[in-house]
Parts: C-alpha cells; sequence; structure tokens
C-alpha cells in the first residue's frame, strides 16, 4: 500500500505548487510534530520522506507545513551522493518535537523527481511540500 501511495504522492505532487510569489527558497523556524511511521532503509533507494512542521515566526507564521527531506536516516553533512549540492546543515537525527532552522525550496519537483513517502497524501493532496535544502538544530 505504501509503495501505492508513493507512485501517486510522485506523480501528483505538481498538482500541489506552491502559492504564487513562492519562487525563491525561503528560511522558517518550525517544530517538527509529525514524522508518520518508521524511515525506510537507506540502502533500498533514493526517496524523500515527508515530514510535518508547525512554523514559529516570519511570513508563515503558525502555519503547518509539509517537507520533504532525502533519506531522512542520514546526517546531513554525511550526504555524499549525487544529491549533496541540495541537502545540507548540521542536523544529525531528526526528532519529533525538536526545533529546526530549514531553507527551503517551494518547488521540491525543481530538486526532486525520485520517489517520495508522503504518508500525508492521502488525506491532504493540496498543501505544498517543500524541499528542504538545509536544515539546522535551533540553538
Amino acid at each position: 500500500m505504501r509503495l501505492i501511495l508513493l507512485a501517486l504522492a510522485a506523480l501528483l505532487l505538481a498538482v500541489a505548487p506552491a502559492q504564487a510569489g513562492d519562487k525563491d527558497p525561503i528560511e522558517v523556524t518550525a517544530k517538527l510534530v509529525e514524522i508518520p511511521g518508521k524511515f525506510p532503509p537507506d540502502d533500498l533507494y533514493d526517496y524523500a520522506y515527508v515530514m510535518k512542521y508547525k512554523v514559529q515566526g516570519g511570513k508563515l507564521d503558525g502555519k503547518t507545513i509539509l517537507v520533504a527531506h532525502y533519506k531522512p536516516r542520514r546526517a546531513r553533512k554525511k550526504i555524499k551522493d549525487q544529491m549533496k549540492k541540495h541537502v545540507g546543515g548540521k542536523l544529525k537525527k531528526f526528532k519529533q518535537g525538536d526545533v529546526h532552522v530549514m531553507t527551503l525550496e517551494p518547488d521540491l519537483q525543481k530538486i526532486w523527481q525520485g520517489a517520495v513517502i508522503d504518508d500525508f497524501f492521502a488525506t491532504d493532496r493540496k498543501s505544498t511540500r517543500y524541499w528542504c535544502l538545509k536544515v539546522d538544530p535551533k540553538k
């Protein structure tokens, strides 16, 4: 079932574009409120995993956003493959409840056309899925 949702999400992400005017990367501080399920093993395939955040401050203050992270089992600095230029930051581990400072690309498909694990897709097809270019723990 997850594989079917994965394929549907990858095909239909283009129907959930960022809001008009959101063309440049944005920086947000947000609390990680939901990691739905367990991350798959990294050695099976390359993937992005969507997590839910609540923004704290800035132009998206108070909004709930969905953010795709590339291979979230790995510390950001340990990403050494072809995605290194699109994934950065000092975060070592994703933990629900932590607050992150992120640089986000509103057009996920501009960066990533591969597999997307999006457990929110069944109930929310309209929200923008942001690509996380950089994530640091909030100091």
